[in-house]
């Protein structure tokens, strides 16, 4: 079913890596997979991040840097290795900051990991970002094995 798609969505939960398909679906998603004379294109891949007990800290807390700037951190134990791999890996690096060396959050990551509630309130622009990074994943460099 991941062949003909062009963005692959992905749910991050607190117990998503019991799952034993979901890194690789991802590993699906970011090959180009050849089928008789046709070839798959690279997904986009957008990381949906369900909050959890009322927030998102389980995995994305924030802190504030010496310089004044607030980071948001990630917990990386909660994620798949493909997604880690997959993240900060825009070429070259555009910073946000050029003192705390933060990125843009939609374009820093091939995979962006956004709050649930940013998702539903304008899913159109987190789709429409990932689709965009599929057509430029020169931008990026990319792992597609798991």
């Amino acid at each position: 079913m991941i062949y003909s798609t062009s963005v692959t969505i992905v749910i991050i939960s607190p117990n998503m890596k019991e799952s034993n398909w979901i890194d690789w679906e991802i590993e699906y998603s970011l090959k180009q997979i050849k089928r008789g004379d046709r070839t798959s294109g690279t997904n986009g891949v957008v990381g949906v991040v369900m909050k959890h007990n009322g927030g998102y800290s389980w995995l994305r807390p924030t802190t504030e840097n010496s310089d004044g700037h607030t980071a948001v951190l990630t917990k990386n134990e909660y994620l798949y290795d493909i997604i880690i791999k997959n993240r900060f890996n825009q070429k070259p690096p555009e910073y946000t900051c050029d003192v705390c060396k933060n990125v843009d959050m939609l374009t820093g990551s091939y995979i962006s990991l956004i709050k649930e509630e940013d998702f539903l309130n304008n899913p159109n622009k987190y789709i429409e970002n990932a689709y965009e990074k599929s057509k430029n994943t020169d931008n990026y460099t990319l792992c597609r094995q798991k």
